[in-house]
């Protein structure tokens, strides 16, 4: 458990960061774009079914997630792999959340 602290204190860091920035990008447009790019499972969620709540959830844990996943994989070559294919992963997601929300 140790191990997994300094990532999910940095996660939780990042995802901090990453809401302020999304809350001054949002000023900008007034649309959900921001969002969709920062934090795209929230996106997602708030566009399929209204769900704030459960939304709320996946913002607060997406950054900390990644880092316990890029955290726990050992090898710097496969930590590099991880990051790349959370990534990717991210880049999909967004892309989703960009259709869901395209009126």
């Amino acid at each position: 458990m140790k191990r997994f602290l300094v990532p999910i204190l940095v996660g939780i860091v990042v995802a901090v960061f990453s809401l302020f920035l999304t809350v001054f990008s949002v000023g900008a447009c007034h649309c959900v774009t921001p969002t969709t790019f920062f934090f795209p499972y929230a996106a997602i969620m708030l566009g399929v079914n209204n769900g704030d709540s459960i939304g709320l959830v996946f913002l607060a844990a997406q950054s900390p997630v990644y880092s316990i996943i890029v955290a726990s994989v050992r090898g710097r070559r496969r930590r590099v792999l991880v990051a790349m294919v959370l990534l990717a992963i991210h880049t999909a997601a967004v892309v989703i959340g960009l259709r869901v929300h395209r009126h």
